[in-house]
Formats: C-alpha cells, sequence, structure tokens
C-alpha cells in the first residue's frame, strides 16, 4: 500500500480514474453540440433540461449529507440547480411546470466524507470547463450569465479560486489510500450516471 505521502494529490488520482468516461462525454452527440458554431436554442434547452435533472437530484443527496454533518466543507454558494432553473427560465421553460425529468435519476447516498468528495469532484470540475463553454455560448447564441448562460458561467472569475478551495479541502479529507479509492469509486459511479441520464438511459 502506498503511504501518504507518497502518493499524488487526490485530484490527479480522480481525474486518471474517471479519464475514460470524461473523453466520453466531451464526445458525447449531444453533449459536444455545446461547443460547435451550429448549436442553436432548442438543443441548448434540451441539455439545460438534463442538466437540471441531475444536479437537482445530486444536490439533493449533497444537502442531506451535508445538513446531518458528514463534512464541514462549505458548499452554500456552490449549489448550482438553481442558476439552471434561472437559465431555463430565461428560455421560457419552467422546469417542474413543465414536466422536466420530473423524477430524476436515483444515488446511492454517499456512506462517509471519502465518497462525498468523490460526489463533489466531478460537479465542481465541470465549473472549469463550463468557462470555455460559456464563452462559446456567447458567441454562438449572444448568451451570457443574465439571459441563460448563468450555469456555464459558474463562478466566473472566481472559478479559480473555488477550484483551489475544493482541492485543499479533499487534500484535508482523503488522509489514506483507502479513502481515496473510495472517492475515485464513487466519481467513476456519479460520471456513469450522468452519462446513462444524458443517454436516456436512466
Amino acid at each position: 500500500m502506498v503511504s501518504a505521502a507518497k502518493r499524488p494529490p487526490f485530484h490527479e488520482q480522480l481525474r486518471s480514474a474517471t479519464h475514460g468516461v470524461h473523453v466520453r462525454l466531451n464526445r458525447h452527440p449531444l453533449l459536444s453540440q455545446l461547443t460547435r458554431p451550429a448549436l442553436d436554442l432548442s438543443t441548448y434547452t434540451l441539455i439545460l433540461e438534463r442538466y437540471w435533472c441531475f444536479y437537482n437530484a445530486a444536490e439533493a443527496v449533497i444537502r442531506e449529507c451535508i445538513s446531518e454533518g458528514m463534512s464541514t466543507f462549505e458548499y452554500g454558494a456552490r449549489y448550482k440547480t438553481d442558476w439552471l432553473a434561472k437559465d431555463l427560465s430565461c428560455l421560457g421553460f419552467k422546469p417542474v411546470a413543465n414536466g422536466c425529468f420530473r423524477n430524476g435519476p436515483d444515488f446511492r447516498r454517499p456512506r462517509n466524507e471519502a465518497e462525498l468528495v468523490g460526489m463533489l469532484y466531478p460537479l465542481e470540475g465541470s465549473t472549469l470547463g463550463g468557462q470555455v463553454i460559456s464563452n462559446r455560448l456567447g458567441t454562438t447564441l449572444g448568451l451570457d450569465a443574465t439571459n441563460g448562460g448563468r450555469f456555464f458561467n459558474g463562478y466566473g472569475e472566481q472559478t479559480g479560486r473555488y477550484w483551489a478551495e475544493f482541492l485543499d479541502y479533499g487534500d484535508r479529507s482523503l488522509r489514506t489510500p483507502d479513502e481515496l479509492d473510495l472517492a475515485c469509486r464513487f466519481s467513476q459511479q456519479l460520471f456513469a450516471r450522468f452519462e446513462a441520464h444524458i443517454d436516456g438511459r436512466v
């Protein structure tokens, strides 16, 4: 077993563990349209619908874990479901009222903080790629954080700081190789769940 002193930073191992599904998502027939010049509003709205459903279900689990004291990480400003609802509203779509994937995917609840870190890793990491998408949305659809592009704008100019804070939290929380393994496995499951959701398989 590799000692904690010799193992690489946790995010390098999580990135390696989730690389395959991350590449598939970047190439997904629906999601890849986000960065294409031909992106239209109907396709963009469909993508937001699916994101809203996924984040709505995932963040309900996160709120429950944090409220029960599984972690003291300050996540309040990081919840993203309302950002998606705001974007959909700007586009004339009310998620619940319009039956937007009303039931949503089911998630296995993290059993400990290591698994919670694994769950948060893909959600927080998505804000980095979101900066690229946000710039493209401005060019292709004329959208910004005020008129339908709030979600992909993420933390805006503070994205780097928020990501660094999350990395610090992960490094403090994953103290042993076993905890890191739990986080990697949970991240893999979350990525796979998202892929299946985007495909309409769950």
